[in-house]
């Protein structure tokens, strides 16, 4: 139980990513009356995660773990490890069509890994920040997440787990600043989607979709995303 505290320490809400200052497109449905309630929230999320976050980042976060273990331990293939945990960064990043969700992203990603590496300087993850600075990587908070798992010796399941539950509170909490709901009726949404959240992780560690294969299905979410920044007024940068 102890080993999986520095974990959480990571996926606290309070972990300072700046991730409050993102919606990812949620603000426009809000704004447009199409989640107005507790209700219509879960069913956001719920597509959310299904087409969304967990095909795409959740198996981004996987695909870093097992990239990640081989470079931390100097395997034969680290060095292909490299290469790949570059094209998957480059690959999440480019697949977001929203250029505010992609710029989030970015930013969230850079600021977790400047974090994660003042409190885990052995951890590696310098060569991520080089990789970014000499413009090879863009920042993904998903790889980030699976290196630093990887090093703290989480399970992959693990890993997955936290990341998705760690995007969907921060949705959740977001959401409670921008629309009528309470925190008690926050919290039972963030509760019926833990089951959710579960079978998305135990099934992507069981059977991960090939890297090459990364996929999002929530067109009309993507589309809000990208209308966001065409609304007359913003709480959110996406």
């Amino acid at each position: 139980m102890i080993s999986f505290l520095p974990l959480v320490q990571l996926i606290d809400s309070a972990f300072p990513t700046g991730a409050f200052s993102h919606s990812f497109g949620l603000e426009t449905f809000l704004q447009e009356g199409r989640v107005q309630n507790a209700g219509e929230l879960k069913e956001w999320l719920e597509s959310y995660i299904t087409g969304s976050l967990a095909p795409m980042e959740g198996a981004v976060v996987f695909w870093a773990y097992r990239y990640a273990e081989k470079v931390i331990s100097t395997h034969p293939e680290s060095e292909l490890a490299r290469e790949n945990l570059k094209l998957l960064d480059r690959r999440i990043t480019l697949s977001k069509p929203a250029r505010e969700s992609r710029e989030g992203e970015i930013k969230i990603g850079k600021r977790f890994l400047h974090i994660v590496q003042e409190l885990y300087p052995e951890s590696g993850l310098e060569q991520y920040a080089s990789w970014i600075r000499s413009e090879e990587c863009y920042g993904s908070n998903a790889i980030v997440h699976g290196w630093i798992c990887a090093y703290l010796k989480q399970t992959p399941q693990a890993a997955v787990l936290t990341h998705l539950y760690a995007g969907v509170n921060s949705l959740v909490q977001n959401a409670l600043r921008a629309m009528a709901i309470g925190q008690t009726e926050g919290q039972k949404v963030l509760n019926g989607l833990l089951q959710l959240i579960g079978r998305e992780a135990e099934r992507l560690a069981l059977n991960p979709p090939a890297p090459e294969n990364l996929y999002s299905n929530t067109l009309a979410q993507e589309i809000g995303a990208m209308r966001h920044e065409i609304l007359y007024s913003r709480l959110f940068m996406s």
